[in-house]
């Protein structure tokens, strides 16, 4: 009773485990004698048929005309050995083909097609998966072009191998001078072209990834194929696994050509340390103050003519002015013209006041409102009383050359006189004239003497070297050494009172 049970379900149902071949989402279909015995719902919608189209026709009408050679080698070696998956177009009744891959087995059928022998055929519909492919290649080519287009290196390393590297794009040619094959076959590496002074740092700074640091950027010098040295700035990121709760994938570095850029900063750092050098070595006050007066920059000179070499920062450049009506003169000129010149006095350190020449420029802020500027100071207090000195000096020399003719006049006159009286017989006249003689030779002593001493002790002309292998001649002012002289002494010995 049993055995008769089981021939009955043999011959109801030839293909095992049909219940199940229903319920896959994958295309299956059973041949035998290349035609289709069984076909699931998944294959009638693939191919676009019902059930009743496909079974008992050839399997070959569901293949593509420029597929069914290929696939009906497949399907004959399938008796032999079990042979790979292979591609072809599935041919649909309402629109195009599906691009499909196919995996076929031997199957052991029953019923009445047990003794002939029958092969399993999955179907999987791989249509999107194709276009996504081609789609995903075509961006791949896309961003590969860019890669290689772009003037920096992208490489990829395996993380915490810094010697594995994944991938390089062709600009590492132009900045090395080294051939992709050589970095990507490991013939080459990164590290060979970095400076000796640097790669130390390059190997730490690599190495840190992705533990010490996920994204770091450093600056550093490689030496080219042809021993030309340039600096670069290398950029490493860390990229995740989607999902992997914190698992590194690879690490990415970007490195860009800044030697142009390295080599202007290099030479503005010089610049400024000149610069610098000079405002502080100056012998003129150098400052910057802002709108309100208050000083943000003052060089050592100014501190001392002030006399704030510690609290300058508190002070006030409106506590110098003697007039601050002058100050506020000064930021019109710099508002009106972008430069103020002015002579003002101010009142300096020990309570001096000086006479002093401000040079100033202003800092705008887009080229519009002034909030601080920055000047020179020369002090030219010792200038103004050289230049009233010398106003004096040639006061007195002009009026020297002045009464030096009329007094040589009388000088040679004097002479001619006493030549005469000696001819003369008179003795009592001769003796009054030679009185009267006497006294003018006083009086011309005394005024000639005076003026001497006005040019000798005043003046002092000196010859000194121009610092070029030349010489210059110098005029010294005498009244520092010998004021009394300056103030219009007479040496001692010699009256001043005017004769009678």
């Amino acid at each position: 009773m049993h055995n008769t049970h089981d021939q009955a379900a043999s011959t109801a149902n030839p293909i095992p485990f049909r219940h199940i071949l229903s319920q896959l989402t994958e295309g299956v279909a059973v041949l035998t004698m290349g035609r289709v015995i069984y076909a699931n719902g998944a294959l009638c919608e693939m191919s676009g048929k019902n059930r009743g189209e496909i079974v008992g026709c050839s399997f070959m009408d569901l293949v593509g005309p420029a597929d069914q050679a290929r696939v009906a080698e497949y399907l004959r070696h399938l008796e032999v050995a079990a042979t790979d998956t292979i591609s072809f177009q599935l041919q649909r009744s309402t629109s195009a083909g599906r691009q499909v891959h196919l995996k076929a087995f031997p199957l052991q059928v029953r019923g009445i097609y047990a003794n002939t022998p029958g092969i399993c055929c999955c179907i999987t519909d791989v249509t999107e998966f194709q276009d996504q492919l081609v789609e995903l290649r075509r961006e791949n080519r896309r961003l590969r072009s860019h890669l290689d287009d772009t003037e920096s290196v992208m490489m990829s390393f395996a993380p915490y191998d810094s010697n594995d590297i994944l991938m390089v794009n062709r600009y590492v040619e132009a900045l090395l001078g080294c051939s992709t094959k050589d970095i990507v076959s490991g013939r080459r590496h990164l590290f060979d072209f970095v400076h000796r002074d640097h790669l130390t740092k390059v190997i730490a700074f690599y190495q840190g990834f992705p533990d010490t640091h996920e994204s770091a950027e450093m600056e550093y010098r490689i030496i080219r194929d042809d021993h030309n040295i340039r600096w670069v700035r290398d950029m490493g990121h860390t990229l995740y696994v989607e999902g992997g709760r914190g698992m590194p994938r690879r690490i990415d570095h970007t490195i860009v050509d800044i030697t142009e850029q390295k080599n202007k900063e290099l030479e503005l750092q010089e610049e400024r340390r000149k610069l610098s050098s000079i405002i502080r070595n100056s012998s003129e006050m150098i400052y910057r103050v802002n709108k309100a007066g208050r000083f943000l920059d003052l060089n050592p000179a100014g501190q001392q003519l002030i006399g704030a070499e510690k609290d300058w920062l508190h002070r006030n450049i409106l506590d110098l002015y003697v007039d601050h009506r002058q100050r506020d003169l000064l930021l019109r000129q710099l508002e009106e013209k972008g430069q103020a010149q002015q002579l003002v006095k101010w009142k300096v350190a020990d309570g001096a006041v000086i006479d002093v020449v401000i040079n100033a420029v202003p800092e705008r802020i887009d080229q519009k409102e002034i909030r601080t500027y920055q000047g020179i100071v020369h002090n030219v207090t010792r200038t103004l009383e050289m230049q009233k000195v010398d106003t004096i000096k040639k006061m007195a020399g002009g009026l020297s050359d002045k009464i030096n003719t009329p007094l040589m006049t009388l000088s040679i006159n004097m002479q001619m006189m006493r030549d005469t009286l000696r001819t003369g017989t008179d003795s009592d006249e001769k003796a009054t004239l030679l009185q009267y003689l006497d006294e003018m030779e006083e009086a011309y002593r005394k005024i000639v003497s005076p003026m001497a001493v006005v040019r000798d002790k005043i003046w002092e002309i000196k010859e000194v070297p121009d610092g070029s292998g030349g010489t210059i001649y110098e005029i010294h002012d005498k009244t520092d050494q010998a004021g009394s002289a300056a103030q219009g002494q007479l040496p001692k010995g010699q009256d001043s009172s005017p004769t009678s």
